[in-house]
C-alpha cells in the first residue's frame, strides 16, 4: 500500500509501513521507520535509526510531510503531523515537535532553530559517496 519511487533507495532493516510515499533520488537509511501515510519528497536523506511518526500510531489525522531536499540526522524523531518544508535539516538525535521552515536547521530535545540558512551541499557530499 506504499508507493517507493523506482530510484529511491531503502536500506537493511528500515521499515516503511502503509500508505507512506517515497520520492525520487529519496535514501531512507539503515534501522529508520516511516510510519503510516508518511509523504517524503525528492532527494531527501532520513538518517539511520530515525523515527517519523505516522497516522496510526497514534492515531492522528495529520500526516507527517516532508517536502524536497531535506536532511534528517541519525536517530532524529519527527512526531505525527509535523511539516517539515524544503532543504530543511534536521540534527541528529533531535526531537522534532513543531515545523521546520525551508532552509532552517533545527537541533536539540525539543528541535529548536540554529540556523535559517540551510546546507543542503552536505546531502549532495553525502550521495557523491554512495
Amino acid at each position: 500500500g506504499s508507493t517507493i519511487s523506482d530510484s529511491a533507495i531503502i536500506l537493511m532493516g528500515a521499515i516503511v509501513n502503509t500508505k507512506a510515499i517515497i520520492g525520487d533520488k529519496t535514501m531512507i537509511d539503515m534501522n529508520s521507520v516511516v510510519g503510516s501515510g508518511v509523504i517524503i519528497g525528492k532527494n531527501c536523506h532520513i538518517g539511520a535509526g530515525s523515527v517519523i511518526a505516522g497516522i496510526m500510531e497514534p492515531i492522528s489525522e495529520e500526516r507527517v510531510i516532508i517536502e524536497d531536499d531535506v536532511f534528517v540526522g541519525a536517530n532524529a524523531v519527527i512526531l505525527e503531523g509535523i511539516h517539515i518544508y524544503e532543504g530543511a535539516i534536521i540534527g541528529a538525535g533531535a526531537v522534532v515537535t513543531k515545523d521546520v521552515l525551508s532552509n532552517t536547521t533545527v537541533v536539540g530535545v525539543p528541535a529548536k532553530v540554529i540556523s535559517k540558512n540551510g546546507a543542503w551541499e552536505l546531502n549532495e557530499e553525502l550521495r557523491k559517496r554512495l
